[in-house]
């Protein structure tokens, strides 16, 4: 009887797969799966999906027709020395959540990456993504950030020529912060489709660089902090309606600008703006 009772007692510590380093007296600990961790460089040729903790040790090409998915909480640190550059020529989709933020960052504190490079059929699309020290060239991509927070880019945050939709997102800081980001956005001339709306463009020394795009969208956005906040050249023909933003300084004027109903105070936008 004894003995039964004692393989009875062994089964329950030991069976249906539990460890053996199970609880099993004093000092004894039930381990913990460690947080998951990968490197990552050179071509992705297969879908893949990011998760835990993903390394960034080499530039790094995400192929055409490939897509690769960022899940919520996924921490990606970039090689800052050299300044590494992850090329987009297929897709990249970060599925950040208001909990589980998706952080893009240098992989030491205050170090610059280089930035997200988005060629003609890549496609970048983020929500919550909370990005510093690098940011995103266009060249003919597309590239839409949703719920995001980007700042301290080592240049230029979010340049070049391309399709780019920013909807209740911050492009810079708060007032007071310092910011390296020399232009919080530079669109240069070419088909540029530009949407930017409900948003801060702030702490940089221009908000915006507009030299390309036509029927852009720039409305309902905060304009502050910054040297300059939107500079159009004579040579660059642009057009874009700049209606109920508010500016801290000089609002855009001059041809191809529409500017109705300026707001007198700070818009309640950025991410935690209500949506309509």
């Amino acid at each position: 009887m004894r003995l039964a009772l004692a393989v009875a007692a062994a089964l329950l510590l030991f069976g249906c797969g539990t460890s053996s380093s199970a609880s099993l007296g004093p000092g004894s600990t039930i381990p913990i799966s460690a947080p998951k961790v990968i490197d990552a460089s050179g071509t992705i040729a297969a879908n893949t999906t990011w998760s835990g903790t993903v390394n960034v040790t080499a530039d790094l090409t995400i192929g055409p027709g490939v897509a690769v998915t960022v899940g919520p909480g996924t921490t990606i640190s970039v090689g800052a020395k050299p300044a590494l550059t992850i090329f987009v020529k297929g897709t990249l989709d970060i599925e950040g959540t208001s909990a589980a933020k998706v952080i893009v960052q240098p992989d030491f504190v205050g170090g610059h990456w280089n930035r997200f490079v988005v060629t003609s059929g890549g496609q970048l699309t983020a929500h919550y993504l909370v990005l510093t020290g690098g940011g995103f060239n266009l060249v003919g991509g597309s590239v839409t950030l949703i719920d995001s927070a980007m700042s301290r880019a080592g240049g230029d945050l979010l340049e070049g020529s391309g399709s780019a939709d920013v909807e209740y997102s911050s492009i810079g800081l708060e007032p007071g912060n310092a910011d390296s980001t020399h232009c919080d956005m530079h669109f240069n001339p070419g088909p540029n489709r530009l949407k930017v709306t409900h948003s801060n463009i702030s702490t940089a020394v221009y908000g915006m660089m507009f030299y390309g795009g036509t029927g852009a969208d720039f409305t309902y956005d905060n304009w502050f902090s910054n040297t300059i906040n939107v500079e159009t050249l004579a040579g660059y023909p642009v057009s874009g309606n700049f209606s109920y933003d508010w500016f801290s300084r000089a609002a855009p004027a001059g041809r191809g600008i529409t500017l109705h109903n300026p707001a007198t105070v700070r818009l309640p936008v950025g991410q935690a703006g209500p949506r309509p």
